[in-house]
């Protein structure tokens, strides 16, 4: 009988902690699941990536269990927790990834663009004419920016709404600048074609600058990747090669502190390097 009633106890203490994590996590996973359809109604709607949020879910719950059981089959199961929660992560990075590779392209593709402009208002066509030219002209991802601008200008939207929904969309100083010299120009009057082919000649210009310094700093942001990743490749390998000791580092209090420290000093080590390779033009 004592031996029942300490199954029984150990059974309902199990019991209850199951209770209360699932009620822990519920909150929590209904928070994940409206951060999913955010991304996925919001940021990837605004990239014209058409993907349904439930679709998304699934595919971050893939890959978060995927990296999960990978690494559990060769590393303790913190890392393994910690490869699953960066696996659930993954969406939104990638979703970060494509915004910035998509604005890097508008950028590159806005000098000729406003050249463009500029021309077929010298022809005589208005603002309007000229953007239909652009958006028929020029590939995506700028031509599809124009387009949209077009179509909400078509179904009656003002001037200034729609350049301010395109800044929204692309939120660089490069769409700023070519919102400014429209509005102004709508506004006050002025030669609008001399001011797009002065901004068309700046940004041309600031382009070549920067790329400039991409090339003298690349060395500096490669250093920086490898000093990153020298680590972990170090601690992976010798927990292969001596698993009992580095045992230590997830059991053991001290093990904690030395890998807080160490994640604190590369936080710290990545922010200096991001932010002496960062040259602003």
């Amino acid at each position: 009988m004592p031996a029942l009633s300490s199954l029984a106890g150990l059974f309902l203490g199990a019991a209850l902690a199951f209770l209360a994590v699932v009620d822990g996590l519920a909150p929590a996973l209904n928070r994940y699941q409206r951060h999913i359809a955010d991304t996925a109604d919001g940021d990837l709607r605004a990239q014209f990536v058409d993907l349904p949020p439930r679709k998304l879910l699934l595919l971050a719950l893939g890959l978060g269990a995927s990296l999960g059981t990978a690494v559990a089959l060769f590393l303790p199961w913190p890392i393994a927790v910690v490869a699953a929660l960066g696996g659930l992560a993954l969406p939104r990075v990638v979703v970060v990834i494509i915004r910035r590779r998509r604005q890097r392209a508008i950028i590159r593709q806005l000098p000729d663009a406003l050249q463009a402009l500029a021309g077929s208002l010298r022809a005589g066509t208005n603002i309007g004419r000229a953007m239909e030219l652009v958006s028929r002209r020029y590939a995506p991802p700028l031509g599809e920016e124009f387009s949209l601008m077009l179509s909400r200008q078509r179904l009656g939207e003002d001037l200034e709404s729609v350049l301010e929904g395109f800044v929204d969309r692309v939120p660089t100083e490069e769409t700023a600048l070519f919102r400014n010299a429209v509005l102004i120009s709508h506004r006050v009057g002025g030669d609008l074609a001399d001011t797009l082919e002065t901004l068309a000649s700046t940004l041309r210009e600031r382009a070549q600058v920067e790329e400039r310094i991409d090339a003298l700093t690349a060395m500096g942001r490669m250093q920086g990747r490898v000093m990153c990743l020298l680590p972990v490749g170090i601690g992976a390998m010798l927990y292969l090669q001596q698993p009992e000791m580095m045992q230590r580092l997830f059991t053991d209090p001290i093990g904690w502190v030395v890998l807080a420290v160490i994640s604190i000093m590369m936080g710290l080590a990545v922010i200096s390097i991001r932010r002496l390779v960062a040259i602003d033009v």
